[in-house]
Parts: structure tokens; sequence; C-alpha cells
């Protein structure tokens, strides 16, 4: 009985230590970057993130403001489109796509860091611009270029319009915008380093010990009788004398 018990203990572990946490596709980033025409390091950025636990949903731009176009891109197309145009659907299903204004810069891995950083790539399946309403699934974006101002700023709905992400960027005159839309985890940490070593320590050295003291003069020690063995030396010298008296005195007579 005792050894059933056992094993089903066993097994409760072993189905805890296997529970999954939540998949890196249960996450969604929605970031801002802005910067000055002509550089691709940004000068204004901003992030969100929020969960996702029936997956990554497509994202629909359903409002565009302040400038004549935009381009929306993934892996397989670019869309420019005009504020009259809308909406127009990127599948963010499986990887990342971006919204970008102005003239944006080549290497947009600064602009994307958080899409990238997790490795899904650009997603598949181009934006689409022909919907004449936003899939009933799709998160609903709002973009608002204010040049005057010089900001940028964004707002993402879910398809209730509960927000889930919102904020502003500061726009250089004459720089670009690049909106990035993508799922990744949370937390993407950097591999781990070896833990540093403690240095080697001396090993202990033995007490110093004091010099031996110089022998008593004569060759080596001198042995002091014990008061009792000079009594035994005494008694055994008297019993010699009296033993050679009686001898003589024998001889005599």
């Amino acid at each position: 009985m005792r050894r059933a018990s056992a094993l089903v203990m066993m097994v409760g572990v072993a189905t805890i230590g296997f529970a999954s946490p939540m998949r890196a596709a249960d996450g969604f980033w929605v970031s801002i970057a802005t910067g000055v025409a002509g550089s691709s390091n940004p000068s204004g950025y901003q992030e969100w993130w929020f969960e996702t636990p029936h997956g990554p949903p497509p994202v629909a731009v359903t409002q565009f403001s302040g400038q004549s176009s935009a381009e929306a891109g993934t892996k397989d197309g670019k869309t420019i489109f005009a504020p009259s145009a809308v909406p127009v659907v990127l599948p963010t299903t499986d990887g990342y796509g971006y919204v970008a204004g102005g003239a944006k810069p080549d290497d947009l891995s600064q602009s994307l860091k958080r899409q990238t950083a997790g490795g899904k790539g650009l997603a598949t399946g181009a934006p689409d611009a022909s919907a004449t309403a936003p899939p009933s699934n799709a998160n609903l974006l709002s973009i608002d270029v204010n040049e005057e101002a010089g900001t940028v700023t964004l707002g993402l709905t879910d398809p209730a319009g509960n927000p889930l992400a919102g904020g502003s960027a500061p726009l250089p005159a004459g720089g670009w915008w690049v909106i990035g839309l993508g799922p990744n985890p949370n937390e993407i940490t950097s591999p781990p380093t070896d833990p540093p070593t403690d240095p080697p320590t001396d090993p202990p050295t033995d007490p110093p010990t004091d010099p031996p003291s110089d022998p008593p003069p004569g060759g080596g020690p001198v042995a002091t009788p014990e008061p009792a063995t000079g009594m035994l030396l005494g008694l055994g010298g008297l019993t010699a004398l009296g033993w050679r008296r009686l001898r003589n005195r024998r001889q005599t007579t």
C-alpha cells in the first residue's frame, strides 16, 4: 500500500514539473519609434505589451491622419495607403509587421527591436488594403501624425473597443516614424553567463615554532637523582661496609 501511495505521489510531481508556462505566442508587442531623417537610430521610442491567450490576432488600421500616406509592411509585401484608404489589415498572426511614415531608414532593427528579438520574423501574407471592414477578430489601430506639434500618437483596441496600448512619441521636423506590431514573449533575456569563480586562496601555513634551545655544556644533560634513589644508594653502601667488617673479624679469630 505504501509503494502504491509513493507511486501516485511521484506521478503527481512529474505532472506538475511538465506543466508548461505561457507560450511565447501568447503576448503581443506594440511600439512606436521616431527619428531624424537619414539616421536609423530612434530619437523617440515607446513600447507596450499585452497578453493574447488565444493567439495573436491580425491588426487593422482603421484611422490614419496627419500625412498624405503611410506604408504597411510584412514579409510578403508593402502597401502604400492614404488616410481615405483604411482599413488596411496586417496579418500579424505568425510574425510581426509595421506601419511607417516619412523617409524611414532602410535598417529597421532598432525601431522594431522588441518584435525582432523573439526570432519570429516578419509575418507571412501581404497587408490587405482591399477590405471594406476589419476582420471580426482584428485589433484596431488608429494613427495621428501632428507635424505642427511634432508628435505621433497611436491607439490600439481589441475588436470590442477596449484599449490595449496607446501613447505618443516626439517627431523631429522632417523625420520618420515606425509603429511595430507583432507577437513575442514579454521577457526576452540574454543567455546566462558563467558564474564568477572565487580566486584561489594560498594554502594555510603552519604556525611558527620556537627554535630549539642550546644544549647544556658537558656533552649532554645532567640528571639529578631523586631523593629516594639517593637513600637506596646510601643504604647499599652501609650494608656492604658492614659485611666487610664482619668477614675481617671471623678471619682474625
